[in-house]
């Protein structure tokens, strides 16, 4: 069981990272497009890994929704 202000501060770092930048210009996306697809996948590789590692294994991100818009998103799932 995680908390929900463990949660949030394994995510900050992840969301601190790309906030107020050109997504561009991060070396992760200089050759990889920043669609909504690849930072649900990027988000999920990254807080999953927090999450596996801060539970020794016992809890894991199942899925993770980016939204463009109110209609529009991209889901990433293992």
């Amino acid at each position: 069981m995680l908390d929900f202000k463990q949660i949030k501060m394994m995510i900050k770092p992840v969301v601190d990272g790309l906030d107020h930048q050109m997504i561009n210009d991060i070396p992760l996306f200089t050759d990889l497009n920043p669609s909504a697809e690849n930072l649900a996948l990027y988000f999920f590789d990254e807080i999953d890994g927090r999450v596996v590692k801060t539970t020794a294994n016992r809890i894991a991100v199942k899925r993770c929704t980016i939204y463009e818009t109110d209609r529009s998103s991209a889901t990433y799932s293992r």
